[in-house]
């Protein structure tokens, strides 16, 4: 039996999933909320995808889901995912909610339907009718006939500010022996408008209220919302609609007439906040009676501890909407913000309640320290002015923290360095540079084999050798080599600036001037007429010239040109030594943060000297800061992976797993270096080409350019990986982009994430070994 049908058979042996629907609360007042909870327990590792069904009745407010991975008896890992919908119910009688089907690869599974009462308690605004309400009501004209059923929209007026709450009544008028006839409740609904925030009110099943109209009683069955516009212009409240159903006949199987009647819309000017007397960072919020608190547990930290703090606003308005207060926080406090609770408490039919915000902050430095005065402003709707709720100055004390690895072996310090000028060459060469390197050989062997086909085809007469150079014609080859050597420029050594130019490249004054007569006596001795001069005396001065230059290239004057350069700089890095300390004096005297910032302002300005993020990272490893130590490190270990500092630091801080060892390990040498050794291996592929070598010659070459230009390849592709190294010690891994989301798993200081993509300041990271979810860009670093 082959692999694939071993393991076709052992996906249908194992036993299906075991599927459960429940809700936390079968009978329920009307608007409240529910819990929907699904639960899917396998032993299979195929993926788990859940099908809600139509649910008709309900909103959905809130989803969570959670796996988790337990170890039972023999049978294997059991895998349980767990998904809890939060439901709100929006109007009463028996609401159903349908099959809830899994699906795990070819099987499906589905659960019995589950039954809901909502009764028709109030809720939402009160218990009852809101008393704002009950006065649009009495305000409200009756109908005009006592003989139909009349559906109208009731509002306060048809304009309102931006965030001011907008109460709107969906009101149906029945006939008394109309009502008396139904067997059930006339079923009111509104939809909530564009461009407005809805909160649902009561929906009361008992008349609310009963007028005489033309001596015939009519009773009123109502549906109440709040909206808050969001945005000044117009908005339009959509119909409200009224659905019963009439009983006809006496009979036991008595059939129904089922009628709906729909409203007219009704448009809402809205106006903006008034302008004057607003502060340009003010917030445009819009609430009555705003109230600010901050709390922090514990009230004074230590470096390095978490302390939990939270920030609450408390008034009426539009609660759900309502920002995040503007925390200015002292310098070396990280903060990080957590999940965010909101309460509605209604006060006399206003909106109200409490919205709470968490953070943990970390202190990173000991000592005294201030949290500025924190602001909240918002537009008083009952005062009709801009108004602000505050929270004085408050004093933090920090302690120092306690050291967490005070036993560990100090890493030495690299001193000097400079940039790594193998990657920096093969950086300066693309693209051109590497194209000429690729065609250039072949190209220059293609055009020598075409001229020597040329020069040995048939007619053509065999040329003589070249007559060889004379004394003279040496001599003056190498006396042009010597003066390149010197002068590298070409016009100062071919123009009249010959003298100056060898002058000031530390040529004594007379050589140089001779030198000058010399070069200008050359072409005439070539070029002029027959014995303008002696050819035997031309050549021993230059046989006496280029003695002269070869013994001393440099000369005198360039070697206390170099002297005087090099005490000058001795002096001004002594100088510059006793006005600052440098990064390398700060380390030695253990103060580890201003030294970790010159380090780091060192890499930030020459990011590719490895020496500055080896120190940087020997700094941090001796503060305890892991995560950075190792992020510093790897871009160390990537600049110059064979220096044994960098080796031995990656041994005194591994990988905290053994998926992080694979994604932070580096290869022999960086992908610069393989490039240029495969270019130099390309390049001595054609030369032998060229030379008509040994095939078995050519062929190694062949070989090892392709293996060279290959590793190239390989080291490229792994530095190129979007990398993420975890700072802290216990970072969690969370299943969705929000603090309040449940960590899928936990990760270490130091360990390596690869990054798929970023959301807001959250990205989503993965690994091989399981691990996936979002982490906060703040907690990790991208080498």
């Amino acid at each position: 039996m082959t692999p694939a049908l071993w393991l076709l058979v052992a996906l249908q042996s194992a036993p299906p999933p075991d599927v459960t629907a429940r809700v936390d609360r079968a009978r329920v007042p009307a608007g409240e909320e529910l819990t929907l909870t699904i639960r899917a327990r396998s032993r299979s590792a195929e993926p788990v995808a859940v099908a809600l069904p139509g649910l008709t009745g309900f909103t959905i407010v809130g989803s969570r889901e959670v796996t988790e991975v337990a170890l039972e008896g023999v049978g294997g890992p059991v895998r349980t995912m767990t998904r809890e919908v939060r439901l709100k119910t929006q109007r009463p009688g028996t609401l159903v909610i349908g099959p809830v089907r899994v699906r795990q690869g070819v099987r499906e599974i589905a659960t019995p339907p589950l039954t809901v009462t909502v009764d028709s308690a109030a809720t939402g605004l009160a218990t009852a009718i809101s008393p704002i309400a009950r006065r649009l009501i009495e305000a409200a004209p009756p109908p005009a006939h006592n003989d139909r059923v009349a559906l109208s929209l009731i509002l306060p007026g048809d304009s309102v500010l931006v965030g001011q709450q907008l109460d709107v009544i969906a009101a149906a008028w029945f006939p008394r022996e109309l009502r008396a006839r139904l067997t059930h409740t006339p079923i009111l609904s509104l939809q909530t408008a564009e461009g407005a925030w809805s909160y649902p009110g009561a929906v009361p099943t008992e008349v609310a209220a009963s007028r005489q109209v033309r001596g015939g009683w009519m009773d009123l069955f109502v549906a109440h919302q709040a909206l808050f516009p969001l945005a000044p212009g117009r908005i339009v409240i959509p119909p409200a609609t009224v659905a019963y159903a009439v009983p006809v006949g006496f009979s036991v199987f008595r059939r129904e007439e089922r009628y709906s009647l729909r409203s007219d819309t009704v448009p809402v000017t809205v106006l903006p906040l008034p302008a004057a007397r607003r502060h340009a960072d003010d917030q445009p919020v819009a609430a009555q009676g705003l109230v600010l608190d901050l709390g922090l547990e514990p009230a004074n930290g230590r470096v390095g501890e978490p302390m939990a703090m939270t920030a609450t606003v408390s008034g009426a308005g539009n609660v759900a909407l309502w920002p995040e207060p503007a925390i200015r926080w002292p310098p070396g406090f990280r903060p990080y913000p957590g999940e965010t609770g909101m309460r509605i408490a209604p006060r006399d039919g206003r909106i109200a309640g409490t919205k709470v915000f968490h953070y943990l902050v970390m202190p990173d430095s000991a000592g005294s320290f201030l949290l500025p005065e924190v602001r909240y402003p918002y537009y008083d709707l009952v005062a009709g002015d801009y108004r602000a709720a505050t929270i004085a100055p408050r004093a933090l004390a920090v302690a120092p923290g306690i050291e967490p690895h005070a036993a560990r072996a100090l890493p030495p310090l690299w001193r000097g360095g400079a940039a790594a000028w193998v990657d920096e060459l093969a950086r300066g060469l693309v693209p051109w540079g590497w194209l000429a390197l690729l065609v250039g050989p072949p190209l220059l062997v293609w055009l020598r084999r075409r001229r020597g086909l040329a020069a040995d085809g048939p007619g053509t007469a065999t040329r003589a050798a070249p007559a060889s150079l004379t004394r003279l014609g040496q001599l003056e080859r190498e006396f042009q080599a010597v003066l390149a050597s010197h002068v590298p420029d070409q016009p100062a050594r071919d123009g009249d600036g010959l003298a100056r130019a060898l002058r000031a490249a530390g040529v004594d004054s007379a050589i140089a001037d001779h030198v000058k007569r010399l070069r200008d006596r050359l072409p005439a001795s070539r070029y002029g007429p027959r014995g303008l001069g002696d050819a035997v005396e031309l050549a021993a001065e230059l046989e006496q010239v280029l003695h002269v230059l070869g013994a001393e290239p440099g000369g005198k004057g360039r070697r206390v040109v170099a002297a005087i350069a090099l005490l000058a700089l001795v002096g001004l890095t002594r100088s510059a030594a006793a006005q600052t300390l440098s990064a390398e004096a700060l380390y030695d005297a253990g103060a580890l943060r201003a030294a970790a910032d010159s380090f780091a302002g060192r890499a930030a300005g020459s990011p590719r000297v490895p020496a500055h993020w080896y120190n940087l990272g020997a700094t941090l490893y001796r503060a305890g800061a892991d995560g950075k130590a190792t992020a510093a490190w790897t871009r160390a270990a990537r600049l110059a992976p064979r220096d044994p500092l960098v080796r031995r630091a990656r041994e005194l801080l591994p990988a905290p797993d053994a998926a992080s060892e694979a994604l932070l390990t580096t290869g022999f040498a960086t992908p610069g270096e393989w490039a240029l050794g495969a270019a130099l291996l390309w390049v001595a592929l054609w030369s032998a080409v060229a030379a008509r070598r040994r095939r078995t010659v050519v062929l190694g070459l062949s070989l090892a350019t392709v293996a060279a230009a290959g590793l190239a390849a390989r080291e490229g592709l792994r530095r190129a990986q979007p990398l993420a190294i975890v700072l802290n010690a216990a970072t969690p891994v969370r299943v969705a982009p929000y603090g309040g989301a449940s960590p899928a798993s936990m990760v270490e200081a130091g360990a390596a994430l690869l990054v798929e993509r970023g959301y807001g300041g959250w990205l989503e990271v993965h690994r091989a070994d399981g691990v996936r979810g979002w982490v906060l860009a703040a907690e990790v670093s991208r080498p």
